[in-house]
């Protein structure tokens, strides 16, 4: 969690009044190797060719939170970051506690809970989702 995070150069939480709890230790994950693997019926065995590397698609689910103090101030940034999200193209999502941007793009979204919370004596809306995106291999 980081106020430092940014989406294609904006800030998450200024601009989006959101943030990622827990969910980037994921994109560390080196993604799968695709199989290599060629089956000769005429041979025993197995043989694989390992000149042409590739690797499967990486898509990791980020656990988001929008705080906002009421719901127009919620539905502003939710609606600011699902554009910003779903534009066409890769998405450059920079985590600072990497010190690097990722290329992104939106895949889906789950679990939305909305609820008031007290926070420094104030009430806050806060809807907690699971953000799915997909992850452009290296």
């Amino acid at each position: 969690m980081n106020a430092l995070d940014t989406l294609n150069n904006k800030n998450l939480m200024t601009h989006f009044k959101l943030v990622i709890q827990t969910g980037i230790e994921n994109i560390l994950e080196f993604p799968q190797r695709k199989d290599t693997l060629s089956n000769w019926g005429e041979e025993n065995g197995q043989e694989y060719d390992l000149e042409m590397v590739r690797f499967n698609d990486k898509e990791v689910s980020l656990n988001c939170v929008i705080v906002a103090d009421n719901d127009t101030e919620f539905w502003i940034a939710y609606h600011a970051f699902f554009s910003e999200i779903t534009k066409p193209g890769w998405q450059e999502l920079f985590i600072h506690d990497h010190s690097q941007t990722y290329k992104v793009f939106y895949k889906k979204t789950a679990s939305f809970k909305k609820a008031l919370k007290r926070l420094k004596n104030t009430e806050k809306v806060f809807v907690k989702f699971q953000l799915s995106l997909q992850i452009k291999t290296p």
